[in-house]
């Protein structure tokens, strides 16, 4: 889901759709290696640390809907660039939760392979998905579409503090 509302709101910029592969490979791959390494370290990094994902989360996209808020509101406004850095941001940002699932995923299915592999399929097909949708939004409500995705960012942060 986060994958999808990030990917959302970079869809209102017409990003290529080379980038756009590219990006949601970067995720699919993030999202089977981030549970992998929860499966196998997460447990007593999360006993000895205060730090939890959902905060991390919460302020990233927070941090990003008052962005897309403030460039509502500009004359002409700033198209962000999906390079390799800002890739490899976005996929970590919206992988980033998935190193809990790693935690309890032994016991929810003995095959821990499959199940990454099917959740790396899933989670970069959500992201093309954002990336279609939100060029769709663009192209039928115009610079409205970066409100709407501040909304949805903005209503999605207080949802994962919330969970």
């Amino acid at each position: 889901m986060d994958a999808f509302s990030l990917s959302l709101t970079y869809g209102i910029n017409n990003t290529k759709f080379k980038t756009i592969i590219i990006t949601a490979s970067m995720v699919g791959l993030f999202h089977f290696f981030m549970p992998l390494i929860g499966n196998f370290v997460g447990i007593p990094l999360f006993e000895y640390t205060i730090i939890k994902p959902k905060y991390v989360l919460f302020f990233v996209f927070l941090l990003l809907s008052i962005d897309m808020f403030i460039h509502f509101f500009e004359e002409k406004p700033k198209i962000r660039v999906l390079n390799v850095i800002g890739t490899l941001f976005f996929a970590v940002s919206v992988s980033f939760d998935s190193f809990s699932v790693g935690l309890g995923l032994r016991y929810i299915y003995d095959n821990i392979l499959v199940a990454l592999f099917i959740f790396c399929i899933i989670s970069a097909i959500f992201t093309c998905m954002g990336f279609w949708l939100g060029k769709k939004l663009s192209e039928k409500i115009g610079k409205y579409s970066f409100l709407v995705g501040s909304v949805v960012l903005f209503l999605y942060s207080i949802w994962i503090l919330t969970k």
